[in-house]
């Protein structure tokens, strides 16, 4: 016998099943990333706009035992998010998290830190769509930074952003300018003075993919520590308005997600593609670039 049960959900894909059925993962609130199916949905009016990628809901399944999949029997659209179609390279943005949140979220395994990540971006996105007649590049970066950072403080990777590993000076003691050269092992950072730092580490094959070390701003570590103790809403706000600092703590997010983050790794996240600031980081052959990250 079915038990029902009512739950809150965000839809990160929905896949078309047979001639009228759809199969839908969603990011749920108590349960984590979660699939069912929702019979007789294709084409239907049944569900409306509830069962639209970045639609919010509230869904009534019921569970079945020994099935594989829940059953969808009502889904109550609460936010559909649909500013966000407003502008390609959005879309694209808010097709990439879920696209990670695929990846990485647990199966039926409360994660309330990540809804919440989700629905915060997902808002913010929207109203920078409704806001802009033209987008500014920079808040592409601002936005996936502050993003990876919360995911990476969500698995529990503690970055050392205030003092130097070695020599422990303090990260306000040097400029924004100042080049510092930040540890992808152990989420953290070494002065200029402590150039001789090492880390060992018996995963040699894993240092050959990531690099050791990646340079970096004080200004873009600051924009890391910020990233972790404000709310997704404000990075428009409180983020380096320097392109260049958003491209280095880009890189060493990346990389920082490629190495803690398990799923993150498995395939390049090749959505980018679709907006020119990120061609640059774009794989095609990786093995041509050792020490870029994939996308």
């Amino acid at each position: 016998m079915a038990t029902s049960f009512e739950e809150t959900a965000i839809v990160l894909r929905v896949v078309p099943y047979e001639d009228r059925h759809r199969i839908v993962t969603a990011l749920s609130e108590k349960r984590g990333k979660i699939t069912a199916i929702a019979n007789n949905a294709v084409n239907s009016r049944r569900y409306g706009a509830a069962l639209q990628p970045f639609a919010a809901s509230g869904w009534r399944m019921a569970e079945r035992a020994g099935a594989n999949l829940y059953r969808l029997d009502e889904a109550i659209l609460k936010r559909g998010y649909e500013g966000i179609r407003k502008h390609f390279e959005i879309l694209t943005l808010a097709s990439l998290l879920n696209d990670i949140l695929l990846r990485i979220a647990p199966e039926n395994e409360a994660c309330l830190e990540l809804f919440k990540l989700h629905s915060n971006t997902l808002a913010l996105l929207e109203d920078w769509a409704n806001e802009a007649e033209t987008l500014d590049p920079i808040r592409y970066f601002q936005v996936l930074n502050g993003y990876f950072s919360k995911i990476l403080q969500w698995n529990g990777t503690q970055p050392q952003l205030m003092r130097c590993l070695s020599c422990e000076r303090s990260l306000l003691d040097f400029s924004e300018n100042e080049e510092l050269r930040a540890s992808i092992i152990t989420a953290g950072w070494v002065c200029s003075h402590c150039r001789h730092y090492r880390i060992d580490t018996p995963d040699q094959e894993v240092l050959a993919i990531h690099q050791k070390y990646i340079s970096i701003t004080q200004a873009a570590l600051g924009d890391f520590y910020l990233a972790l103790t404000h709310p997704i809403r404000k990075s428009f706000e409180v983020f380096s308005p320097n392109l260049s600092d958003q491209h280095k703590l880009f890189q060493f997010l990346l990389s920082l997600l490629q190495y803690h983050v398990p799923g993150f790794e498995k395939a390049p996240l090749q959505t980018l593609r679709f907006i020119p600031e990120f061609k640059d980081w774009i794989q095609t052959e990786p093995e041509q670039s050792p020490n870029r990250p994939n996308l």
